[in-house]
């Protein structure tokens, strides 16, 4: 099987922008409630799909650090990066299993929580989300460090010696 390495920098920008944006669709859903169903499907979707993105970006990840030319710089870089990565990751499946259940439980009671219970219940879901934000955001920027500092690069093949 080929390394994925170089796949890596063209993935983690659509885990970012998804996982981003999922917060704004649950906001804009207690502010529209006539809406408010269609509009966290579309949430609940994109954080399913921001989610599979990250766990893409890890393992691509891993397969570029097999083939980065390591110094003690850059093998702490790649630390917290990774760590940083996991949480965010870790965070985000929660916050997705969590929105998820708020989603499905009223289908599953065959009646819908009351108004208070589910509003309130979301605008902590948001509070919460901005700590996702915040991980996925320190990801990249430590991402960016590695490139850009650092001078790490996605190799399509593993770099001759």
């Amino acid at each position: 099987m080929p390394p994925f390495n170089h796949l890596h920098p063209a993935i983690v920008h659509f885990p970012i922008a998804l996982l981003t944006v999922a917060p704004l669709l649950v906001l804009l859903g207690l502010l529209w409630p006539a809406q408010r169903r269609g509009i966290h499907a579309s949430a609940l979707l994109l954080l399913v799909l921001g989610f599979g993105g990250l766990v893409l970006a890890l393992e691509t990840g891993d397969a570029v650090e097999r083939y980065a030319r390591a110094t003690p710089a850059l093998l702490a870089g790649v630390r917290e990066h990774e760590l940083a990565a996991q949480w965010a990751t870790l965070i985000f499946g929660l916050l997705g299993a969590t929105f998820a259940v708020l989603w499905v439980l009223p289908l599953l009671q065959k009646r819908a929580l009351s108004r208070k219970l589910e509003t309130g219940l979301l605008v902590l879901w948001l509070l919460l989300s901005a700590a996702g934000v915040l991980a996925v955001g320190r990801t990249g920027h430590l991402g960016g460090h590695l490139v850009h500092d650092l001078h790490t690069h996605a190799y399509p093949e593993p770099p001759s010696n």
